[in-house]
C-alpha cells in the first residue's frame, strides 16, 4: 500500500481512536485480557513489522484490532519493543510516538470511602515516552522523521523556508540520514534528482550524507557535477579507502570534475593492479600528458614500479604518447 495513502488511512483511523469512550476494568479483567493468546499473537506479529521497517503496516494491523482488545495489544507492542531496548531508526521512532499519542480508553479505578481514583489500565504512553526519551530524542527530530516516514516533507521548502533555521535543519538532516527508512531515504532523493529540479540543490554537505547513506548513482552523479568544496573532497577519500567496484566508478565519474580529478587519478592509481575498470580507464587517460604525469607518478608511488613495467609491455601505445 502506498505510504501517503496508508498515512491518510492511519490519520482517519487514529481520529476515531481518539474518541472512544472510557471503560473501567477490574484488576482481574485487566490481568485475563494481558494473558489472552490471541492478543498475544497478534502483538508478535505487529512488532516484527515495526523492527522490520514497516511502521505504517505495522500501525494499520494494529488499527484494525477491535476495542478494548486493540489497547491491550498496544501495550504488549510497546512493552516488548521497549523490554529489547533497541538502537532506532526513524520509522521506529514514528510508530513508537504514534502510540505515545493515543489516548487511552481502559482505566482501573480504586475507589474507597471519600476517594476514587482512577489510571490507565495499560500504560503504554508511560512506556512509549520513556523509550523516546532513552533515544534522547527531541521533537525537532520527531517531527522529522514523521514528516519524511509519511512523504510529506517538502525538502527544498523545509531547508529554505526560514533562513534563521537553515544551517539547524541543514545539521539535523545530516545527523540523520542514516536513520530513515530506505523508502523515506528515497522519497528525499526523488525530490533532488528529479528532472524538473534543476534549478536548486542542497549543500554539497546533505547531498554528500545522503549519497553516501543511499548509495544513488543519480545522486553522485549531480554530486560531482557541483562546484567542489571540502564534502567532495571529503568523499573522494573516503571512496579512495573503500576500493569497491562501486567506489572505483565514483573514483572515475569524480575526475570529470576539474578540480577533482588529480586526486581522484592517484586513488584510482592505488587499485589498477586489482581492477580490470581502474586499469582500463587510465589507460584511456594516458592520453593526456598532464594526467599521465600523475598516474605514472602515483603507482611509482604506491610501489607498482614492477606492475608498471608490465603495464606497458601490455599496452606498448602508452610509450608512443
Amino acid at each position: 500500500m502506498h505510504k501517503k495513502l496508508l498515512a491518510t488511512l492511519l490519520a482517519a483511523m487514529l481520529s476515531c481512536s481518539f474518541a472512544v469512550q472510557a471503560i473501567d476494568l477490574s484488576v482481574q479483567k485487566k490481568q485475563q485480557m494481558l494473558a489472552d493468546s490471541q492478543s498475544q499473537d497478534i502483538a508478535k506479529q505487529i512488532v516484527s513489522l515495526a523492527f522490520s521497517g514497516q511502521s505504517d503496516e505495522a500501525n494499520f494491523r494494529l488499527l484494525r484490532v477491535k476495542q478494548p482488545e486493540q489497547e491491550v495489544v498496544r501495550y504488549l507492542v510497546i512493552k516488548t519493543i521497549s523490554d529489547r531496548h533497541p538502537e532506532y531508526t526513524s520509522d521506529l521512532a514514528v510508530f513508537v510516538d504514534t502510540q505515545r499519542k493515543v489516548v487511552p480508553s481502559l482505566r482501573i479505578v480504586d475507589q474507597g470511602e471519600g476517594f476514587r481514583f482512577s489510571s490507565p489500565a495499560f500504560s503504554y504512553q508511560q512506556r512509549a515516552q520513556r523509550l523516546i526519551d532513552s533515544w534522547k530524542l527531541n521533537d525537532q527530530e520527531i517531527e522529522l522523521y514523521i514528516g519524511v516516514e509519511n512523504e510529506k516533507l517538502a525538502l527544498r521548502t523545509w531547508l529554505t523556508e526560514d533562513p534563521e533555521l537553515s544551517s539547524q535543519r541543514e545539521k539535523l538532516l545530516i545527523d540523520n540520514v542514516d536513520k530513515f527508512s530506505p523508502q523515506a531515504l528515497n522519497f528525499l532523493i526523488d525530490q533532488i534528482t528529479d528532472e524538473n529540479v534543476v534549478s536548486w540543490l542542497p549543500s554539497s554537505d546533505v547531498m554528500v550524507a545522503m549519497a553516501t547513506v543511499s548509495r544513488n548513482p543519480h545522486l553522485y552523479s549531480l554530486l560531482w557535477k557541483m562546484k567542489a568544496g571540502n564534502a567532495q573532497s571529503r568523499e573522494l577519500e573516503r571512496l579512495g579507502q573503500d576500493g569497491s567496484d562501486f567506489s572505483i566508478q565514483q573514483l572515475i565519474l569524480a575526475s570529470e570534475n576539474p578540480s577533482l580529478n588529480k586526486r581522484s587519478l592517484q586513488l584510482l592509481a592505488k587499485y589498477a593492479p586489482a581492477s580490470q575498470h581502474a586499469d582500463d580507464f587510465l589507460v584511456s587517460r594516458m592520453a593526456n600528458q598532464n594526467d599521465a604525469k600523475v598516474i605514472t607518478t602515483s603507482i611509482e608511488a604506491y610501489g607498482y614500479g614492477r606492475w608498471f613495467n608490465e603495464w606497458v609491455t601490455e599496452h606498448p601505445e602508452l610509450l608512443k604518447r
